[in-house]
């Protein structure tokens, strides 16, 4: 095996390691599990062992060439982890049969003997490991010399019971790549911005690592501020076929994606060739190009209609494609390596936060001057040396030959936190280039049980909520942070990680595709030709569709043992056999108790797949993720599901839930579609017991009506998201039901982190809903109901108690507010909309909200004629949106406000006349100006304001609602791993 697989299969018996180590935790959590056989010693003394492999794993510079004693450990890690989940899953069961109580002792007695039975082995296997001679010495080495420097146990930096720096990080750092691209962006936005008929093409080459996704990326993202209608970026994956890939045009620039799903190809190329033809400029980004792919691009070549105005940019490693793929006039642009200077800036900058290379030891200049000089193997260096012990930084300084690009991945993961590995590997589950939502990645490594460590104090004492731990980990793990909503894998480790944790069977990918031939097969699956003798069938821990599901009706997964799978994720998008046989392949996942395994069923965006007969079955399950598959309904066997945490129904047809669901007690998360509940049935089960809701930190997609009784002081008040909705009725009786909602969340929810409240219109029943008496679900695709014409806002008093409130999206009329009593100055984003405040409150604000990064002013919220924001106000303000303001003429900004603003949007302010000061902002970069059709004079008046570096955009359009706009692409930042990006990109590992 060579050193690099090596490496990552110790990577991978490492975080399995990990994974074990939780498990025992949330056994000796228990004591009633344990206690009866005097199990606690065998869990000790199993877990020392276990950090005892740990320590010698993570002080291994060089890979270790124990490859059978990585495959015993590997073996040993499996039967640990099996017998655990059995055991749990027995106790399970039981409880889901609800058996006689007078067997129910005795059943638990015989799962805790063979609890106790499986413990002794994995003693005796440990034991085994540990004896080694290789081992022994390297802990007779630490004993001598003292503990290294161990990335294994290092905690991570804790502040308080929550993360209190969500967004300081990103404020004080200068992005080193940003400005080594600095000559290369001034050269793509110049071509960009060419008014040349036809379509150009520009190409962007180097090797990998150099940046040219950054600089793509970054690209696509200022498009939407020039004059491009609609813009794509498609990463070619390998493998990727003609509809696959001119699909995933068409959606980008098509946003109605769920009618198009079942078309065929030809319907695709119809489509978009259409679509295209009707624009007047587009910009697709085809992200690396290879020779293979040729038959692609022939084929987009064929439907792109020449007529139009449109750019295409290109991304490679093959300088002879970047030169023919090159047709707008001009020479590629090829990234080259750093030269030394730049280098030794990064890295100085990476260790020691200051851009001077004058400050690296020699050591670090002899570790820099083996290392690969391109961007992102200089940052992962810097990542690995931040966290190296002494004997390692001088093993590197003494490597004689150049590192590549793999030996640079295979050191930086090798020094990531032991407690990492398991979530960092997790995310290789999600396609290359896949924005993954940070909400639903840390709640599918909650429901894995990946948080468990970081949740104890010294003593032992359970002090952090996981979904901390969950946030913390992602700071880690990006060092970098500017309240990110999206996250991804870049290709490199993604590619490193996937077939290493394919082989050892951590996790399976299923790909399947039509091949040319017309058969169906998988390009990244383990699938192999049956063997002329029967073996063992891998078990595979992790499950994701990336296709269909083609091998359900007839063989299967021949090669995979599907019994112990925790988690499985669909991508698969198309109605077909997955939606339809969803529940056959679920049950397929079952142990021989008919029971299944499962923790997480992540169906985000699959066409309404049948789960019924599906849900029985998962008595362990955690999280399930329905968002997007537009159901019309769901089992009432889901308030069933005893240790359910997540439950996300957003953007679907349902209506209604089962009323004992309100009786959960472990139910962390629920996401609603904006529909209505009566709230009387929510107390009710709460009174009833005393458990109910008592772990709920999110409640999102609320609609209320009347509140009879003054009893929401002791209920949910755990909460940290919030999203409800008053529905104003006729005669008026919302609002003492406000009065009392606004106290509650006033006075008792003081842990919110995020609030969305408002009063909307009275809806009208929705049919056949159980529960349901109001307001229809909302469309797919907005975020919240319309504001009544004339809706006042309950009065809230948020600024003593909320300090750490960061998001607040407030829906409905203001009556005088009183700023100081409202707002707390912890704010990081602040949305108004309908408030109708006459006065303006812009220079008590800009005192006031010192950390706010983010302020939208939506439909009505400002009535005054002038907005000024006075000097020094809004220190921290970085994206500044004004929304349909009818009376709204003149804006003011003095000198030294709005310091580091750096996008502005102006959209349908009818009646603006005037901008004074806009070119004092010498950070705001981009403009954005959404009129109506043929309004041309506030643009014409703005163009003789901004200053040279100002780029201005005008898009005409009709009027739309705001509130439908709340998920843009704000606050979206860049990295990977400890690579920073260009601000409105997600980060990046």
């Amino acid at each position: 095996m060579a050193a690099s697989d090596t490496r990552s299969c110790m990577l991978v018996a490492e975080a399995a390691t990990q994974i074990v180590l939780q498990k025992l935790d949330i056994l000796l959590s228990r004591p009633v599990c344990i206690e009866c056989l005097s199990m606690r010693a065998s869990m000790e003394d199993a877990k020392a062992k276990l950090a005892t492999i740990q320590d010698f794993i993570s002080t291994q510079y060089r890979p270790s060439k124990t490859t059978e004693w990585s495959g015993r450990l590997l073996q040993a890690m499996n039967y640990a982890e099996e017998f655990i989940d059995k055991f749990q899953l027995r106790k399970a069961c039981k409880r889901h049969e609800a058996l006689h109580m007078a067997a129910w002792p005795l059943a638990a007695l015989v799962f805790e003997y063979k609890l106790r039975r499986d413990l002794s082995i994995l003693v005796n296997k440990m034991e085994g490991l540990c004896d080694e001679k290789f081992l022994k010495e390297a802990a007779e080495h630490k004993r001598k010399n003292g503990p290294a420097s161990s990335s294994s146990h290092r905690l991570a930096p804790w502040q308080g019971t929550k993360l209190a720096s969500l967004t300081s990080f990103w404020d004080r750092y200068v992005p080193i790549i940003s400005l080594y691209l600095q000559d290369e962006k001034k050269k793509l936005m110049k071509w960009m911005r060419m008014q040349q008929g036809g379509i150009q093409g520009t190409s962007i080459f180097g090797r990998s690592g150099t940046g040219k996704a950054i600089l793509a990326r970054w690209a696509h993202s200022q498009a939407k501020y020039m004059d491009y209608e609609r813009r794509a970026y498609v990463h070619i994956s390998a493998g990727m076929d003609k509809r696959q890939f001119l699909f995933e045009i068409l959606k980008q620039v098509e946003k109605q994606a769920r009618e198009m799903k079942d078309m065929d190809i030809k319907e695709i190329k119809a489509m978009l060739s259409r679509k295209l033809a009707e624009m007047k400029r587009f910009l697709i980004v085809l992200d690396e190009v290879q020779q293979s792919n040729e038959p692609l691009l022939r084929e987009l070549a064929m439907i792109l209609p020449f007529s139009s105005q449109g750019h295409l940019i290109y991304t490679t490693q093959d300088d002879k494609i970047a030169q023919y793929m090159s047709t707008s006039g001009t020479e590629p642009i090829k990234l080259e390596d750093m030269d030394v200077k730049g280098s030794r800036r990064m890295l100085a900058w990476e260790l020691h936060g200051v851009p001077d290379g004058g400050k690296l030891s020699d050591e670090e200049k002899k570790i820099l001057e083996i290392c690969p000089a391109v961007p992102l193997c200089i940052s992962l260096i810097g990542g690995f040396l931040s966290n190296a012990a002494e004997h390692e930084r001088a093993a590197l300084a003494k490597e004689g030959s150049m590192m590549t690009l793999s030996d640079v991945l295979q050191l930086s993961c090798h020094k990531l936190p032991v407690h990492l590995k398991p979530c960092f590997i997790y995310m290789a589950l999600f396609p290359v280039t896949f924005p993954i939502p940070t909400r639903r990645l840390v709640r599918l490594w909650l429901a894995d049980g990946l948080l468990n460590s970081h949740r104890y104090d010294i003593e032992g004492e359970r002090t952090r909520k996981p979904e901390d731990v969950g946030a913390m980990f992602i700071l880690e793990l990006a060092r970098r942070d500017g309240s990110p909503k999206t996250c991804q894998m870049v290709v490199p480790l993604h590619e490193m990680i996937r077939p290493i944790a394919m082989s050892v069977g951590f996790l399976h990918i299923h790909a399947s595709r039509k091949s040319e031939g017309g058969n169906d097969h998988d390009p990244t699956s383990q699938q192999q030709q049956p063997p002329a003798q029967p073996r063992e069938r891998t078990k595979v821990r992790w499950l994701v569709e990336h296709a269909n599901i083609v091998t359900v009706g007839s063989r299967g997964y021949p090669n995979l043992n599907l019994r112990h799978v925790s988690s499985f994720l669909s991508f698969h998008q198309r109605r077909g056999v997955l939606t339809k046989d969803i529940s056959t392949f679920l049950r397929k996942m079952t142990s021989e108790t008919d029971y299944s395994l499962l923790r997480v069923l992540d169906l985000e965006g699959v066409y309404k797949p049948s789960l019924q007969g599906v849900l029985p079955k998962l008595v362990l399950l955690r999280y399930l993720g329905l968002r997007s598959t537009v159901l019309d309904s769901i089992p009432r066997e889901v308030a069933d599901l005893h240790y359910l945490e997540t439950l996300d129904i957003k953007h679907t047809n349902i209506t209604s839930l089962p009323s004992s669901l309100w009786k959960a007690r472990n139910l962390r998360h629920l996401h609603l579609n904006w529909f209505y509940v009566d709230l009387t049935n929510i107390l009710k089960a709460c009174r009833n017991n005393v458990n109910a809701l008592t772990k709920l930190q999110t409640l999102s997609g609320l609609v209320i009506g009347e509140v009879k009784e003054d009893s929401m002081t002791d209920h949910m008040n755990s909460l940290t998201t919030l999203k409800l909705f008053l529905q104003h009725s006729g005669d008026g009786t919302s609002g003492a039901a406000g009065k009392i909602i606004a106290d509650w969340i006033s006075l008792m929810l003081i842990n919110l982190q995020s609030l969305t409240f408002g009063v909307i219109q009275e809806g009208k029943p929705a049919e056949g809903a159980e529960d349901a008496k109001g307001a229809k679900p909302a469309e797919e695709g907005t975020e919240a109901p319309k504001a009544g014409r004339s809706s006042p806002l309950p009065e809230l008093s948020l600024a003593e108690r909320h300090r750490d409130l960061l998001e607040l999206y407030l829906l409905g009329q203001l009556n005088k507010p009183i700023w100081t009593l409202l707002l707390p100055g912890s704010l990081r984003v602040l949305t108004l909309s309908g408030s109708k405040v006459e006065a303006d409150m812009m220079p008590l604000l800009g005192d006031l909200l010192k950390n706010l990064r983010t302020l939208r002013l939506f439909a009505n919220s400002f009535l005054d004629i002038q907005m000024r924001f006075a000097k020094g106000g809004f220190p921290s303000l970085q994206f500044l949106k004004i929304w349909k303001l009818p009376r709204l003429q003149e804006v003011i900004i003095e000198k030294g406000a709005l310091l580091q603003l750096k996008e502005l949007e102006f959209r349908h302010l009818d009646a603006m006349k005037n901008v004074e000061g806009i070119n004092m902002c010498q950070e705001l970069k981009t403009i954005c100006v959404v009129v109506k059709k043929g309004a041309h004079d506030f643009v014409n008046h703005l163009k003789g304001k901004i200053g040279k570096e100002q780029n201005l955009r005008k898009i005409e359009e009709a009027e739309t609602t705001p509130e439908s706009m709340d998920n843009d692409e704000d606050n979206r930042y860049g990295t990977i791993l400890n690579l920073k990006h260009d601000e409105n990109v997600s980060i990046y590992w």
